[in-house]
């Protein structure tokens, strides 16, 4: 999780409609799959969760300097389905 919470409006935010995230891990791993998580509309003080993330990419970098990294998977976040949704590695 990048937050110790999940109270509504305690996110992290990217400005604009798109934005990049690079996690930089003690050891290299070989992931099989990813998960995203956003609180549900029921819970949003606006009733709405259209800030929630929709299309998504992850790459796999061999450290955070690398221009290009390879392509884990392209995935899209369900706004009707359940908060915390899996994603399998796609190769």
């Amino acid at each position: 999780s990048m937050q110790p919470d999940m109270y509504p409006g305690n996110c992290w935010a990217f400005k604009g409609s798109q934005g990049y995230l690079v996690v930089r891990l003690s050891m290299k791993i070989y992931p099989t799959a990813f998960t995203l998580e956003h609180i549900p509309k029921t819970l949003s003080p606006t009733g709405n969760i259209t800030s929630a993330p929709r299309n998504f990419s992850v790459y796999g970098l061999d450290d955070e300097y690398q221009e290009e990294g390879k392509l884990l998977g392209e995935y899209v976040y369900d706004q009707e389905g359940e908060p915390l949704q899996m994603f399998p590695v796609m190769v």
